[in-house]
């Protein structure tokens, strides 16, 4: 039982609070991932999170740019990372990204 708890403090403390996915809280506690996302949503309602979503570019999947709501993601964005490498493509319209939703936790 030590090992488990030790397994789940370590889970824990390996989790960037600024950057926390229903995948994370699913399995440190072992819940189905639809309660798990209750409980992020139930965290920012109580004000112990913040959700947030980030622009995933589908060339490097790497997140471009956070924002607050829905409503600030633009129809156009540009991957720096990608322009600087000169990939071939680097800017991208809202059909050709995901949106990652995440929480963060509020300090």
């Amino acid at each position: 039982m030590e090992s488990f708890l030790a397994r789940k403090a370590e889970l824990l403390e390996l989790t960037d609070p600024d950057r926390i996915y229903v995948e994370n809280i699913r399995s440190i506690f072992n819940l189905p991932t639809k309660i798990a996302k209750l409980l992020c949503e139930l965290a920012v309602k109580s004000g112990q999170f913040e959700k947030r979503y980030g622009v995933k570019c589908p060339n490097c999947s790497r997140l471009i740019k956070v924002y607050n709501t829905l409503d600030e993601i633009p129809q156009n964005i540009k991957c720096l990372s990608c322009e600087v490498l000169e990939v071939d493509r680097f800017e991208f319209n809202r059909a050709e990204f995901d949106v990652v939703t995440f929480y963060r936790l509020r300090r």
